[in-house]
């Protein structure tokens, strides 16, 4: 059985109809409007729940391996199943692992056992996934033979030997051959497991008859060319359903807010998103690191004198100072609750997910920025990439950067060519 309820059944054959229930497919890539396998390295598939926090299932019997809290999975909770249908060859036994991300609650404990059908916790949105109402199971199923679980078929050191960010990572397949090595079609396996039970491929009854994402929202998702639309969206995206009440589908950066949105990485406060009020810096390396998957650094020294080392702020800063992402202030410190400047915050955003070096800047592309300025060769990526719709030729460094111009540029990174 399926371990969320789900309106239709897991097609490989036609998962663009079902894109707003599975927003992210097995051995698929994060670019939207795309939805086949094999293309990308996401060794799961990401379900959205019917109803928020809804009862995660067991799949099949086993007994829990782990249950507990992990920095970029939030509560994970993965079960060992021994002696099920081998996927290879179903008339053979074999031991695999199913894997639970991003719950809100986890109800089950290392080493209890479990039958087919138990609740073991709720869907929810812990971890990478940041905001309150992007909620997503990301569901796998390991082989016996994968390192660890939940596997991941790269780490972060390899994608930044590749000079690529976490999105560009999956969207170029890193790993692709150790994911297809070491995990399974987690929903075509519990439907083929079924079948060959005898018993019927359904998964539990939902509990509504329609679909919660319209097709209009769908539609808006299944642009191929993603930074076509950055600066400025005409879909139409229903407020009440997976837009905010203060985003209206004309707003310039609806499109990349309800992206983020749907991918769980922004949430909002009684479902507005704020798209106009500023962000402070350690708010954004929060955002960002969220939607990169930067995994952060845990016992590490303390770079900055102005952050308390059990504040929330203090892995953010010095992850993003180890990695070479900030420097901080000539005081030593990192100033978290200040607003962020347009410079500052590009400067952030590109070196997070952009790892090589950026272009010598030999003539000006805007005219408040000259060559010699430490802000160039990120105005001119920012401008190249069109991160944000600038206003005539002036890029502003020292503007304050707003919610919906953060969206607008982590969409397009998350999705460049």
């Amino acid at each position: 059985m399926y371990p969320l309820k789900t309106i239709v059944k897991y097609n490989p054959l036609n998962l663009a109809d079902s894109a707003n229930t599975f927003t992210t497919v097995y051995l698929g890539n994060y670019v939207p409007g795309n939805f086949n396998e094999g293309v990308g390295s996401h060794c799961g598939v990401d379900i959205f729940p019917i109803v928020t926090h809804d009862n995660i299932y067991a799949c099949m019997d086993g007994v829990v391996g782990m249950a507990e809290n992990k920095p970029a999975d939030g509560n994970c909770i993965v079960i060992r199943h021994d002696n099920v249908p081998d996927p290879l060859d179903m008339t053979k036994k074999t031991t695999l692992y199913s894997c639970h991300l991003h719950l809100s609650e986890m109800s089950v404990t290392v080493g209890q056992l479990v039958s087919e059908g138990d609740v073991i916790g709720k869907s929810g949105n812990t971890g990478n996934v940041t905001g309150s109402t992007g909620e997503h199971l990301h569901f796998q199923i390991d082989r016996a033979e994968a390192p660890f679980h939940p596997y991941w078929p790269f780490t972060f050191a390899d994608s930044k030997a590749a000079g690529l960010g976490f999105f560009e990572s999956v969207n170029a397949g890193l790993g692709l051959e150790n994911a297809k090595k070491f995990t399974v079609n987690p929903l075509v396996y519990l439907d083929r497991i079924e079948t060959y039970n005898g018993t019927s491929p359904a998964s539990v009854t939902p509990v509504v008859s329609k679909p919660i994402v319209s097709s209009v929202l769908v539609a808006s998702l299944e642009n191929t060319n993603p930074r076509s639309n950055v600066k400025k969206s005409t879909d139409s995206v229903p407020s009440n359903m997976w837009g905010f009440s203060d985003v209206p589908s004309n707003y310039p950066y609806a499109t990349a807010i309800n992206f983020l949105k749907s991918k769980g990485i922004v949430g909002g406060n009684n479902g507005q998103f704020h798209p106009e009020a500023t962000v402070t810096r350690a708010e954004l390396l929060k955002m960002v690191f969220g939607a990169a998957w930067v995994p952060l650094a845990t016992g590490q020294q303390n770079y900055f004198s102005d952050i308390d080392p059990a504040s929330w702020q203090a892995p953010y800063a010095n992850t993003a100072k180890i990695n070479n992402i900030i420097g901080g202030y000539p005081d030593g410190t990192f100033r978290p609750n200040n607003p962020i400047t347009r410079a500052e915050a590009f400067k952030i955003i590109i070196n997070t997910f952009h790892s090589g070096v950026l272009d010598t800047v030999s003539f000006p592309v805007f005219q408040d920025v000259t060559v010699t300025d430490w802000t160039a060769p990120y105005a001119n990526f920012a401008k190249a990439q069109e991160l944000i719709a600038f206003s005539g030729n002036a890029f502003e460094p020292n503007k304050l950067m707003n919610r919906g111009e953060v969206a607008s540029a982590i969409y397009a990174l998350m999705n460049r060519g």
